[in-house]
């Protein structure tokens, strides 16, 4: 590789980094207009806009490593801890202000040390540690929940509470399931080494 191009390379390198640990300071700056805003449109509007961030820059960050050749196992390792801390943050933030159950935000503390571990047996036993479909459901589901979560107050009055605890019940189970796979397999492997 040329120095120029080495140049440009590290330079979108360290951008793409910083789109993806970006997501933490947004998710802070998001708990801090959530729990200490006044309810306001603006607040709500900014919120959402906050939400939008930090899932644009999780659905984008690898399509754009990939797209430019910027791949790398940091950036593979950056990315599920920058996702994890990011959520956690938020859901966090929306169960203090009873937005959704306090269990959500403990069962993705769980399931994401669960498959962190997993994945540690995994990367012993030469296995891939890459993200399964069920964390990608897993995602999505938070993602949608997240957004659900924060317009509740605006629909629960039509449609009743019950769409509260229902919503929560989701995200725990989607949440709970998507460390199935990862548990599976890390058990899997390791019956095959000894």
């Amino acid at each position: 590789m040329k120095p120029v191009e080495e140049k440009r390379h590290n330079q979108g390198y360290f951008l793409l980094q910083l789109m993806t640990l970006g997501r933490i300071p947004i998710a802070i700056l998001f708990l801090v207009v959530l729990i200490y805003g006044q309810e306001t449109t603006f607040t709500l509007a900014l919120n959402l806009l906050l939400l939008l961030i930090i899932e644009f820059t999780d659905l984008y960050d690898g399509k754009i490593a990939r797209r430019f050749e910027l791949v790398s196992e940091s950036g593979a390792t950056l990315d599920p801890f920058a996702d994890s801390v990011s959520r956690l943050i938020v859901y966090w933030a929306l169960a203090t202000n009873g937005l959704v159950i306090l269990y959500v935000p403990l069962i993705m503390a769980l399931r994401d040390i669960t498959v962190a571990y997993s994945r540690i047996v995994l990367a012993q036993n030469n296995r891939t540690v890459s993200a399964k479909k069920s964390g990608k459901l897993k995602a999505t589901v938070q993602a949608i929940g997240s957004f659900l979560a924060l317009l509740g107050p605006y629909y629960w009055e039509y449609i009743g509470s019950w769409s509260f605890y229902a919503l929560s019940w989701i995200i725990i189970t989607a949440t709970f399931l998507s460390a199935i796979e990862y548990v599976k397999d890390a058990i899997s492997s390791s019956k095959r080494t000894n």
